[in-house]
């Protein structure tokens, strides 16, 4: 490996007149070529030796070599520990010349102090000379260069020695920390870097690790795993470990990295204390690798660790191996390896029950806990549940409960809703009995939040539960309560909004009779009916309860509708002429041909049944959808609030016969009610609306009461200044994922 060395300029390895220092010992070799030719590359006779002279010196010796070192290779000599510590310590008096001019040291003197040493060791210093000159031919400033000089004997020493068997892995960092005792000397003198690092506050590597890397990066690669699959494989340095894996897996060595990892984690079950705590600090670094695999290095090493962090009994090596445990349970999470994970959780009860009390630092910092909401949403992106995700799901129901409550309030889309509901499914029957106790026993806001899911888990408690509890409830929890039914079944959606309705909010119910309408369900139709048969049903109410009616295509209300048309009185019509449209956009659905006739005869201006409520699609991907087509002003309509402490002026770019969206200087929480007066010509436009949601500069509204004379002036504005309606598709309605997006569905 280092083969140059042996030829590589036995002559100039510590000379300067062109001999081997000395004469090579007894075996009276003289060098020849540069080093030989009269030290033409070094300090002339009487001045003190320079680093870099000795260097230049070896790196560009001649062709002569040492007794027995032709090939290249150690051959007989058997360089001993004592001696290469002593060319250490040499090198450091050479250094501490530099610095005291009292006592430089000359050539003479230098030769003759290394001349003193065995052969043996002054063939090591030539190897050591020439693999530096090998890495670093050009000149370098003389102080590094004299310290990586000792630093490669030293290197050079345990490689030979290793590589001869006579040093075992255990023990090649025991003898570079020997060799670094030498070196420190030399080091302190030459070196001023790591002093201002350590002056700034910057942790510096402990220079017996450098020399270990460094003497692990020269180990062949064959050398190199057959010790990371052994277990001695904490004796390499995570570094080397690193970059020997990351090279296994540029290759697409697979197995070799997970045979390395499974083994290297297996060493911290050692008996030997140094071991453990190596491996322990090794793990932590190469957590990225554990979790680049397919998982199964990663759970086998985070079960070792929970395995020793339960029986280790030494403080400093628990800290080190829980630092270890939770380093590798956090790539988990971050990697979404459940498996994984509920390995992790499964040792810290392991420990737990056997060293009671001692998980519960480890618990917040695993911090599974906190990444939920990241699987969840996770999830939600793929539309599916991975593997094993369920399973750490259980191990944490009471946060799971919390997170998937809120979180289905938030959801627009169907298919959303199905998830998170099929998460609580799974969690098991504790988990919707929790959610009826929140139901039956929490204050109103975080009740109705648990509505949606109750109603997709058990509707039949809903009908149960809810009736009584509205009745205490404000009206900001009776929307928010119809709201999360939206995101029931249209079947159990549309028996729930029967059954409830009569204890719902006044000023609510219109927004029930909506769902009812869109729900596509014919079980509403009787109780839509009753609704327009009774005279003292509120007149917004019963406008309501026709579109409804049209939505399904009730031909059972055909009768009503066509009396609603063509019921007069001596002068005028009966039913105002807002109820009169609805009735006819309601019977043109149910009964085109008797619909067209009775609209000729109506005296309705056909442009006016152009704004028409919208009908549902049974396919829709989103939970509420549009009520009426959406309108684009052709300049802003002006509206100011008039119940509030502090009214505002909200300037209203949409509009339609539901509601609409404006900018104004303050923002109101959803659900809170506004009395809106529209200001347009010499007559104001007056109605009820409920704040549906906010975001900067912008507030969706929906209207919940209107006089009918004022919906019909609304309606010829919207005509006035809307045109025809804009085309919405519920395709082009797009998933804003990881935020609340304003809702439009007026």
């Amino acid at each position: 490996m280092w083969g140059s060395g042996a030829t590589g300029g036995a002559g100039g390895a510590g000379a300067v007149d062109g001999t081997v220092a000395g004469g090579a010992g007894s075996g009276g070799g003289t060098g020849t070529g540069a080093g030989a030719a009269g030290g033409t590359d070094v300090a002339p006779p009487g001045k003190w030796l320079t680093a870099s002279a000795l260097l230049r010196s070896g790196a560009t010796g001649g062709t002569g070599s040492l007794p027995g070192t032709a090939t290249g290779t150690s051959g007989g000599f058997n360089v001993e520990e004592e001696d290469v510590r002593s060319m250490l310590g040499l090198f450091a008096q050479l250094g501490k010349s530099r610095k005291d001019s009292e006592h430089r040291m000359d050539v003479p003197t230098f030769q003759s102090r290394l001349s003193a040493m065995p052969v043996r060791a002054q063939y090591t210093l030539q190897q050591a000379l020439a693999g530096l000159a090998a890495q670093a031919p050009d000149a370098k400033p003389d102080k590094p260069m004299l310290l990586k000089l000792a630093e490669h004997v030293a290197i050079r020493f345990a490689l030979d020695s290793y590589e001869k068997g006579e040093l075992r892995v255990n023990a090649v960092k025991q003898l570079l920390d020997r060799m670094n005792t030498e070196i420190e000397g030399l080091r302190k003198i030459l070196s001023t870097q790591e002093e201002m690092m350590a002056q700034a506050g910057l942790s510096v590597q402990s220079y017996t690790e450098l020399l270990d890397q460094e003497f692990w990066e020269q180990v062949p690669e064959e050398n190199k795993k057959e010790v990371l699959t052994s277990d001695e494989a904490w004796c390499v340095p995570p570094r080397n470990v690193r970059a020997f894996l990351e090279d296994m897996l540029r290759r697409g060595e697979l197995k070799t990295v997970n045979e390395v990892l499974m083994k290297y984690a297996s060493c911290v079950g050692l008996e030997a204390p140094e071991a453990r705590r190596t491996t322990a600090i090794g793990l932590s670094d190469l957590g990225e690798l554990y979790g680049s695999g397919d998982g199964s290095a990663l759970m086998d090493a985070i079960r070792r660790l929970g395995n020793q962090l339960a029986i280790e009994r030494e403080p400093e090596l628990q800290t080190l191996v829980s630092a270890a445990f939770v380093r590798l349970s956090q790539e988990a999470a971050s990697k979404r390896c459940y498996p994984a994970m509920q390995q992790a959780l499964a040792s810290l009860e392991s420990v737990e029950a056997q060293r009671p009390g001692s998980t519960q630092s480890l618990r917040p910092r695993i911090g599974a806990e906190e990444r939920l909401p990241e699987f969840i949403e996770e999830a939600m992106r793929s539309g599916q549940i991975a593997d094993g995700m369920m399973d750490i799901l259980n191990l944490m129901p009471k946060a799971t409960i919390h997170y998937v409550t809120n979180r289905f309030g938030h959801c627009g889309f169907r298919d959303d809703c199905d998830l998170l509901a099929t998460i609580i499914r799974n969690l098991g029957e504790d988990a919707t009995q929790r959610l009826l106790e929140t139901l039956q026993t929490a204050p109103a806001n975080e009740s109705a939040e648990a509505i949606g899911l109750v109603s997709q888990l058990s509707p039949e408690n809903v009908e149960r539960i809810l009736p009584a509890r509205l009745s205490q409830w404000p009206r900001s929890a009776h929307d928010r309560a119809v709201r999360q039914l939206s995101a029931t079944p249209a079947q159990e959606r549309a028996r729930l909004l029967i059954a409830l309705y009569d204890s719902l909010d006044v000023l609510i119910r219109p927004l029930a009779i909506d769902e009812m309408g869109m729900s596509g369900q014919s079980s509403c139709i009787p109780k839509l009916i009753e609704l327009l048969q009774n005279d003292e049903t509120p007149a917004f109410t019963r406008v309501k309860a026709v579109e409804a009616l049209g939505r399904l295509r009730a031909s059972g209300a055909s009768a009503l509708f066509q009396r609603i048309l063509d019921a007069r009185q001596v002068w005028r019509w009966v039913y105002p002429n807002e109820l009169r449209i609805a009735a006819a956009q309601a019977l043109l659905r149910v009964d085109p041909a008797v619909g067209m006739e009775k609209v000729a005869a109506s005296g309705i201006d056909r442009k006016e049944l152009s704004l028409e409520p919208s009908d549902p699609d049974a396919n829709a991907s989103v939970i509420r959808q549009r009520r009426y087509a959406r309108l684009k002003l052709s300049r802003n309509l002006v509206a100011v609030t008039t119940n509030l402490r502090e009214n505002f002026r909200l300037s209203i770019p949409e509009l339609n016969l539901g509601g609409g969206i404006g900018s104004g200087e303050r923002h109101l929480a959803p659900g809170s009610l506004l009395s809106l007066k529209f200001s347009h010509g010499v007559r104001n436009l007056k109605a009820q609306a409920i704040v549906r949601g906010a975001r900067p500069q912008a507030m969706a509204f929906e209207f919940v009461d209107m006089d009918l004379d004022e919906r019909y002036r609304l309606r010829k504005l919207l005509l006035e200044l809307g045109g025809l309606p804009m085309v919405a598709q519920v395709t082009s309605r797009t998933r804003r994922r990881g935020r609340v997006a304003i809702s439009k569905n007026y």
